[in-house]
């Protein structure tokens, strides 16, 4: 037991007990009456020789009782606790999980969320009362809930008002976040620039860390400030039944647009194996219905803060729906019939446009073997020079921040002018960091080519002989589809939500005169053509199935407006709209989006009106709690159970007193009437 007043004991016994035991000792003085018999008042004689002055002190029940009355009352004042766990001093950091997986309900009927505020607000009430302590909330981005305060009831109510997110979860930002706020702040001086620091530190703080453990970040976490020893996890929920689409794929067939394909990737991440439906809807209509057997996923394929690890072949399931013929634009969803712990991955959308030909810019200073090539596939071809391209407004060439072609293909003409889009240079680059070309090289052979990307596929690449070819230099992150003896020839890179496929070769280069000279023969055979109809394809099938119109939840967007508008509607799919204002612009930037579904926009430019969120995580899919954490490479020490609380002991002592007062009463009151 211990006491958060203990002088109140003190002050308390000692300002009531002597004056009750001196009451004892000194006798009131009392007048004298004639009466003719003492034979019934021996009892009066008695309590005269009791209360005669400085007698001495004869044993009462009475005298006990209070005495007793008194030190349990003082006692209460000193606010005694029954101490189950250690009172958390000194400085504390709350870390809360509200990512997608939490929201798991589990067999009490509560989300692991709301049992995590439980267990934190318990972590609160065994606080000293000289503790101080903050709250942060995280997901993919941590929040700051509660800054550094000691009014307990005050953190509760912040730690209550943390809502449930479906985004994934990242701990190196609130890891980051605590300690900027724990850190010693600078003493500053007169003088410019001589900042000191204060002579005593700020106390090591205690991190308090309350989650399912699938944080995909853990063992990344660089520890600064803080010690590994004085973080706790407090591990939340106990389910791990759980089905998910990881992956969405709607298409539009390259020769029949008309025609939709669509596809899932299913996975099952529970222990026991799962039969379930997946429909297929199309602008809120049921098409298609396609059942699944799902084995169950192997013990520990999956580790907190790692997604690497291969499933079980049997535990996935790619879902092929039948085609469907839809000539409208509208969205497109998959839903999961399965009752699981997390609902957040059973549906996901994707945005799709009304059927039309591709539109290609080939932007060329003349080029008819490009151009003979193109006017023989299924779309709408628009040509311009390269100045004209450099010189054209903005209006031509862009639709709100993206290009207002599905692909530009430039010819010899190398460009910053990039807005997000898919390109593919011919003898030329994309004037973007990272991206460089060194002198021409010549007289090499193509040795080695990736016949497995959909680029080259068909295509005999072991035909392909060019006279010379510009030495590229490329980020790490670009795909070389096929290589020369120094340096990639064709190579594929992704950069800022646009697509860049680079061919180091011309197919026509100049002479020492100006004249037009053919760098490579394979512009005369079918591989050519069947190598531009991959490439295109490909590149603008990205676009459909991916780019800006679904996201990840808690992933901004970017979105075109009309002209002249002063602000949007963004509505949710919780139900709630948010007013966006335009402030002048052409675009808009939202963020809310963790929450998935889908979101329009009111008023908005037609076929940009509409975009998804999607949970395809396989962290948050893996509902299943962690039994351990690893931050860097030290292991958290876990806290079995549930939080404890320290209880408070003084209403009961206070239910004593009482109990003692009702003694005292009847005792009093039979030696006055006896």
């Amino acid at each position: 037991m211990s006491f958060l007043s203990p002088t109140a004991i003190a002050i308390a016994a000692g300002l009531t007990i002597p004056p009750l035991v001196a009451l004892y000792f000194l006798k009131l003085k009392r007048s004298i009456r004639p009466v003719p018999s003492t034979l019934l008042w021996k009892r009066s004689v008695e309590d005269l020789q009791v209360n005669s002055p400085f007698q001495r002190l004869r044993s009462s029940l009475l005298l006990l009782l209070q005495l007793l009355i008194l030190i349990v009352a003082a006692v209460a004042l000193g606010k005694p606790m029954l101490q189950t766990v250690q009172t958390h001093e000194g400085t504390i950091i709350i870390l809360v999980d509200q990512s997608a997986s939490m929201g798991v309900v589990e067999a009490d009927g509560r989300s692991r969320l709301a049992t995590a505020k439980e267990q934190a607000k318990m972590c609160v009430d065994n606080m000293s009362d000289d503790a101080r302590a903050m709250v942060i909330a995280f997901c993919d981005r941590a929040t700051v809930v509660s800054s550094f305060d000691t009014d307990k009831r005050a953190l509760k109510r912040k730690i209550d008002s943390i809502e449930q997110t479906q985004s994934r979860s990242s701990l190196t930002e609130a890891v980051s976040l605590a300690e900027a706020y724990t850190q010693n702040i600078m003493i500053g001086t007169e003088e410019a620039g001589s900042e000191i620091a204060p002579e005593s530190a700020a106390p090591p703080a205690s991190v308090f860390l309350f989650t399912d453990g699938r944080l995909e970040d853990a063992d990344r976490v660089a520890l600064q400030r803080f010690d590994v020893d004085r973080f706790q996890m407090t591990p939340i929920g106990a389910r791990s039944d759980n089905v998910g689409i990881v992956a969405m794929d709607a298409r539009r067939n390259y020769e029949q647009p008309e025609v939709l394909e669509v596809a899932a990737t299913v996975r099952n991440f529970g222990s026991e194996p799962v039969r379930l439906d997946a429909v297929l809807y199309v602008d809120g209509h049921s098409v298609d219905v396609q059942s699944i057997q799902l084995d169950a996923v192997g013990a520990g394929e999956i580790e907190s803060g790692s997604e690497s690890t291969e499933p079980a072949v049997g535990s996935v399931w790619v879902v092929a729906f039948d085609e469907v013929e839809f000539g409208g634009g509208g969205v497109v969803e998959v839903v999961l019939r399965v009752d699981d712990a997390l609902s957040a991955d059973d549906r996901a959308w994707t945005i799709i446009e009304a059927p039309r030909h591709l539109r290609v810019l080939l932007v060329t200073d003349g080029n008819l073997f490009l151009e003979d090539v193109l006017s023989t596939l299924p779309l709408e071809l628009v040509k311009m020079t390269g100045d004209q391209y450099e010189k054209d407004d903005d209006e031509v060439l862009m639709e709100g921040q993206r290009s207002a072609f599905d692909v530009v293909i430039m010819d010899r003409h190398s460009t910053r002018r990039l807005p997000q889009g898919n390109y593919f240079f011919f003898g030329a680059l994309p004037r973007i960091e990272g991206v460089a070309a060194g002198e021409m090289i010549d007289n090499q052979v193509i040795f080695n080519w990736d016949d497995t990307h959909p680029i080259l596929r068909h295509v005999a690449v072991e035909t392909l002989y060019v006279y010379e070819w510009l030495d590229l230099k490329l980020p790490p992150e670009a795909v070389s589809l096929v290589d020369g003896e120094t340096s990639p020839v064709l190579a594929y890179l992704t950069r800022d939500a646009s697509q860049f496929l680079i061919s180091a070769f011309a197919l026509l280069t100049e002479d020492e005169f100006g004249n037009l000279l053919m760098n490579t023969y394979w512009v005369t055979s079918v591989d050519f053509v069947v190598f531009m109809q991959n490439a295109v394809q490909y590149l603008a099938a990205n676009v459909a199935t991916t780019g800006k119109k679904s996201v990840s939840p808690g992933e901004p967007v970017t979105l075109p407006i009309p002209k002249k508008v002063d602000d949007v509607k963004i509505l949710r799919p919780d139900g709630v709209e948010d007013q966006v204002p335009s402030a002048g612009y052409q675009t808009i930037h939202y963020a809310r989006t963790r929450q998935v579904g889908t979101y329009r926009v009111e008023p908005g430019v037609p076929g940009d009106d509409v975009f998804a969120v999607n949970l395809f995580n396989t962290v948050e899919g893996q509902v299943e709690p962690a039994p351990r954490l690893t931050i860097g490479a030290d292991s958290v020490e876990t806290q079995a159970g549930s939080i404890e609380v320290n209880q408070p002991f003084w209403p009961y002592l206070l239910l004593a007193v009482l109990a003692l007062l009702l003694v005292e009463w009847v005792v009093y009151n039979h030696r006055i009437f006896i």
